[in-house]
């Protein structure tokens, strides 16, 4: 399971993967009018710069895991950072003009400085199958929670931070995100996810010339993400394929980003559906964004594919 802690860049260089492109059709897939494929699959909005402007950031997740096996489990996290002593140049990436929901990752960020941890007393977090109260440690770090079941109770989830008013403390707030309902695959390529796990070939070859179309059941995420991450074998640590999308049921995946991970050794790769439902809470004074909290909850599925 991956670890939720997206990169934060300082107010003067925000560059958030989540805002506006373009909007969407609002089509169906399979109606007469595409939602995917050239110039369909586009990045909804969700941040603009005013909203996030302060450099006291926290990023708190919830992402419910589902694996082959049908096992389950749900990562609970959350990190509280002071900004102002760092920047990052990001990962060189290749882009699809025509996709551009799509890229791929060619290489490590360029990183200086270092977040500066900030203090809270307590998270505490309502809505999910067990009770969950982070608390820090004795070195005052704050130590995720990985729960070995489903994750999401209630349609809503809670999140409640404690926290005092010195200088170091990060402020105290009340928020909810809605719970987001795990994906369910239909197709790869045309192909049911059952017959995607007897045979799991999806054509990840230099010479690919069509788009690799994934669809499944749409149920009002905020945004969907889809990757392929090389696994076994892999000749980097920092190889993968994004695509960031509307929860309309379908996506195209440009070619030339399969030709690309094709370069890479791996003879496996995971490929990952997360539904997410997504909430940014500010906190102010006056008109002034003091600080604000990235909170976003996801329900993922992820199996193992070859070329």
């Amino acid at each position: 399971m991956e670890v939720y802690n997206p990169v934060m860049i300082p107010k003067t260089r925000w560059s958030f993967i989540l805002c506006a492109l373009a909007s969407c059709c609002a089509a169906a897939c399979g109606s007469s009018t595409p939602t995917c494929g050239e110039g369909y699959d586009n990045v909804p909005s969700l941040i603009s710069e005013e909203e996030l402007n302060t450099y006291l950031v926290s990023s708190i997740g919830i992402d419910e895991l589902a694996v082959d096996d049908g096992e389950h489990n749900t990562l609970v996290q959350a990190h509280f950072s002071d900004f102002s002593d760092y920047s990052v140049i990001l990962a060189p990436r290749m882009d699809f003009r025509d996709y551009p929901a799509c890229y791929v990752i060619t290489g490590k960020p360029e990183i200086s400085g270092a977040p500066i941890p900030m203090h809270v007393d307590s998270v505490a977090f309502t809505g999910l199958t067990e009770e969950v109260l982070l608390l820090p440690d004795e070195n005052g770090n704050l130590p995720p929670e990985l729960l070995p079941v489903r994750g999401f109770a209630a349609e809503q989830i809670g999140i409640e931070v404690s926290s005092g008013s010195e200088d170091g403390d990060f402020p105290a707030f009340e928020d909810f995100v809605a719970a987001p309902a795990m994906p369910v695959l239909e197709a790869v390529d045309g192909r049911s996810y059952e017959a995607l796990r007897e045979d799991c070939a999806i054509g990840i070859a230099i010479d690919r010339v069509e788009p690799l179309r994934v669809e499944w059941e749409p149920a009002e995420g905020d945004y969907v993400e889809f990757k392929i991450i090389p696994n076994s074998g892999a000749s980097t640590d920092y190889m993968k394929l994004r695509c960031i999308t509307f929860d309309d049921g379908c996506l195209e995946v440009p070619p030339g980003a399969l030709g690309n991970l094709a370069l890479d050794a791996a003879t496996n790769f995971r490929l990952r559906l997360e539904r997410h439902r997504f909430t940014l809470h500010s906190i102010k004074s006056g008109d002034e964004v003091e600080a604000a909290a990235l909170i976003d909850a996801s329900a993922s599925m992820e199996t193992l594919v070859t070329r």
